[in-house]
């Protein structure tokens, strides 16, 4: 059977060493860690495996995406850490400060979701974007980082976490951790997630 997790938290949430629904005792520190790619933190639902081989079945509200440094919890108690994985990305480098500005500029007006450091942009590979850096006199070459790009203007927060800024920026409501009502469709989802996160062992 598959960890059933339905809630997001940010680290500091003190709500995550309270009890859980029927009294569960929150699992005890250090807890698992989840590594996900980019593409993979987008989704709401998804089957996955914790380093120790238990499946786990996210089930999150529609729409709601998982966040580097959150805390996923379960009405069990159950907590699992959210942390980026390393991928493959484009590092983006420049000549000078104002030259890398101008490329990134030239990136976002193609809504391209970038991470930004003081000496470099990374991006999702991608041959046309690199073709587009390259004719603005950039550099570009493929690296091994763990992606947390930056937000967007409209967003709560701004940043990777590991770069200076919190990774969480989601609204919550005032339940506790997996006091979430799911109803039978939900708990049908979650079997199918556990059986597929089973068979990709």
């Amino acid at each position: 059977m598959a960890i059933t997790l339905t809630q997001q938290r940010a680290a500091s949430d003190p709500a995550l060493r309270q009890h859980a629904k029927g009294d569960a005792t929150p699992w005890a520190q250090p807890w698992p860690v989840l590594e996900l790619t980019y593409g993979d933190r987008q989704r709401s639902r998804l089957a996955a495996m914790l380093p120790s081989g238990k499946a786990v079945a996210v089930i999150l509200a529609r729409g709601e995406n998982m966040q580097h440094g959150a805390v996923l919890c379960g009405d069990q108690g159950e907590r699992v850490v959210v942390q980026a994985a390393v991928e493959e990305l484009m590092r983006i480098r420049a000549s000078n400060s104002f030259e890398l500005m101008r490329i990134v500029y030239h990136l976002a007006n193609r809504h391209v979701r970038a991470m930004l450091t003081q000496e470099a942009a990374y991006i999702e590979p991608d041959g046309v974007l690199a073709d587009l850096v390259r004719r603005q006199g950039g550099q570009v070459d493929l690296v091994q980082e763990a992606f947390v790009p930056e937000g967007g203007a409209y967003s709560a927060g701004h940043g990777a976490a590991g770069h200076g800024a919190s990774g969480h920026h989601h609204h919550h409501h005032s339940d506790e951790c997996g006091d979430v009502a799911r109803d039978e469709a939900m708990g049908k989802l979650g079997e199918e997630l556990s059986i597929a996160a089973h068979a990709k062992k």
